[in-house]
């Protein structure tokens, strides 16, 4: 190739175009999304709070609904919180050596499986949004959340109560947080526009309802270890 510098222009060779119009579009573009930080409180970052993410304009095509799994661990739910989309099946496999009793009595998703070990003999399915408390109707320490959610963009903050959302199409969003201990269970973060490569930092103090505490499981030996 060759370049020439003639009285303050530049011309280059045609080899050059292709070349230079590569390298730009080979630069990187930030995507358009949101990044959430939540914190309780006290400060901390609030772990296991759903984050769901709506289109306000035409709504997105829906995937598949998975099976997924909650195991039974050494008398405590595995994972303790999980988001899914609606119409996706649970497994529960029990992988402790006791029986466990796991039910649910919220108005999103009622059932009941009396107690067994191993894998039970069906799924329990989610057709309807909203948070669903699991519990162990024999230890009574074991509680667990999923938040059925309707649109495709959705996950739970981490340790230290981020969250980001994977690349979005330019448009209207609403962007909510979903936690069992929110007085209403859920509250808006953000609604408006969201920019082409535009990447909006949503951070949020919220107050958490402890409520009644769980109780610790026993150790073994001692009365109420089953």
């Amino acid at each position: 190739m060759a370049v020439k510098l003639h009285a303050g222009t530049l011309s280059c060779s045609t080899t050059l175009v292709p070349l230079l119009l590569s390298a730009v579009l080979a630069m990187p573009v930030s995507a358009a999304g949101f990044d959430v930080h939540l914190m309780d409180s006290a400060g901390d970052g609030l772990a296991n709070a759903a984050v769901v993410v709506r289109t306000l304009d035409a709504e997105p095509d829906r995937p598949d609904s998975p099976r997924v799994r909650i195991d039974q661990i050494d008398r405590a739910f595995v994972p303790a919180a999980i988001t899914i989309p609606v119409g996706t099946e649970v497994m529960f496999p029990n992988k402790d050596d006791i029986r466990h009793h796991v039910y649910s009595f919220s108005e999103a998703k009622t059932f009941e499986l009396p107690l067994y070990t191993g894998m039970p003999a069906r799924p329990v399915h989610f057709p309807q949004a909203g948070i669903v408390t699991i519990a162990c109707n024999i230890h009574d320490w074991m509680l667990g959340h999923i938040y059925v959610v309707d649109t495709p963009w959705h996950g739970l903050s981490d340790e230290g109560g981020r969250w980001e959302s994977p690349s979005l199409p330019a448009g209207r969003y609403r962007v909510e947080v979903w936690h069992h201990g929110l007085s209403d269970g859920r509250m808006t973060l953000h609604e408006g526009e969201l920019a082409a490569g535009e990447r909006l930092k949503l951070d949020s103090t919220l107050e958490i309802q402890s409520g009644p505490s769980p109780r610790r499981a026993p150790r073994p030996g001692r009365r109420g270890y089953r």
